[in-house]
């Protein structure tokens, strides 16, 4: 029976699965710390880092898939232990990236969410969903320069300071939500913060 079944269907209806639970457990939990809700958590930093899964897998698909195998053995089986499957995961299923990003959307950053007001996730997530936008920009204005380009040591620079850009935001945006602190990447996290502050 489950053969007849398109794969994208399992991963969607998996996702929904998934969200309704994290969704319960966390409501659940945000409820216990509903007198303040400027207090930040061990929940909203964990909450906060999740998003940047998203603008990962895209930033890898886009550009680590190209550049990583130049790299030391080292690091290139690191990825492939780590990483490469979930990258692999996410490029084979196009339809994943949009609906995990329209769920986070509907979620944590509409003006009437179903989730509690909690701004730093909520930061957090429009900070991430715009990093996917910006990556996805960017891959799809890569992949359609000339191929003679992309493939120049010119091409390969231009991709290796794309994915090294990437990277870097998200590593850093990580960082800050562990330290339970907001992120300050210039124009990005002033664009998140207008738009938090509008609603």
């Amino acid at each position: 029976m489950l053969n007849y079944i398109p794969s994208w269907i399992i991963s969607m209806v998996l996702i929904i699965l998934i969200s309704v639970l994290f969704y319960q457990i966390y409501f659940r939990i945000i409820n216990a710390y509903s007198d303040d809700k400027n207090r930040i958590t061990i929940v909203d930093k964990f909450g906060s880092i999740l998003p940047y899964g998203l603008p990962l897998l895209e930033g890898l698909q886009n550009f680590g898939q190209q550049i990583l195998p130049d790299y030391p053995f080292s690091l290139m089986s690191l990825y492939k232990k780590t990483l490469m499957p979930f990258v692999i995961f996410y490029v084979t299923h196009p339809a994943l990236a949009f609906i995990i990003f329209f769920v986070l959307y509907y979620l944590f950053v509409r003006a009437k969410s179903p989730m509690p007001n909690r701004p730093f996730i909520r930061f957090n997530v429009l900070q991430s969903i715009l990093l996917f936008l910006i990556n996805s920009l960017l891959g799809a204005t890569f992949r359609a320069l000339p191929i003679e380009f992309r493939v120049s040591i010119y091409g390969l620079m231009l991709c290796n300071t794309l994915f090294w850009f990437v990277l870097s935001t998200i590593i850093y945006s990580i960082v800050k939500s562990i330290q339970g602190k907001y992120a300050k990447i210039p124009v990005i996290s002033q664009a998140v913060r207008i738009q938090i502050d509008s609603q």
